[in-house]
């Protein structure tokens, strides 16, 4: 697990390092996740009836399969990364969006 949890780590990195620090409101954060979380189930498609449509048991298809199972991952991590990054952004922000 400590290597998942690095990896959250190095993209939470990633996008401060894009972004900056991120202070949204609580409706902003849900629609970024919400939008990240989209991209999973776009790769989780994508890989599914992919697969449907040939055999990647067969080696010319193998890294194909590979290719789009390592997409969906991807997208898991950034997943947890901007949950990861929502709540630092509580933690930093605390009740100054009650008012």
């Amino acid at each position: 697990m400590e290597h998942i949890l690095q990896e959250i780590r190095e993209e939470r990195s990633r996008q401060n390092e894009k972004w900056g620090e991120q202070n949204h409101n609580l409706v902003e954060w849900m629609a970024i996740l919400t939008e990240e979380h989209g991209e999973v189930g776009k790769e989780a498609v994508e890989l599914h009836f992919g697969a449907q449509q040939f055999n990647p048991s067969l080696e010319e298809n193998k890294e194909a399969f590979k290719e789009r199972l390592e997409a969906y991952r991807t997208e898991l991590i950034q997943v947890a990364a901007v949950a990861v990054s929502m709540i630092e952004s509580v933690e930093r922000n605390e009740f100054k969006w009650v008012n």
